[in-house]
């Protein structure tokens, strides 16, 4: 399977943060963002396809989220 980041991929991306149970709302400040909020979790970003990523993100990684310094270093790396 391929997928890439495009339109076609937004109003899936919203369904799925829905049938992982948060409620989909406008940012009340910034204008264009959205916000997934379930229970005390909020998650803010630009488009349905970076909330599920940051959700995805906590999900996996636990309240522990943040990248260590071996990750951010490998990461750097990945780059040059």
């Amino acid at each position: 399977m391929r997928v890439a980041m495009a339109g076609n991929v937004l109003a899936p991306a919203s369904a799925a943060i829905q049938q992982l149970g948060y409620a989909l709302e406008r940012h009340p400040d910034w204008p264009g963002w959205l916000v997934a909020r379930k229970g005390e979790d909020a998650f803010q970003a630009e488009n349905p396809v970076e909330l599920l990523g940051l959700i995805a993100m906590v999900q996996l990684r636990g309240d522990r989220w943040e990248a260590n310094d071996r990750e951010l270093a490998d990461y750097l790396q990945r780059l040059d």
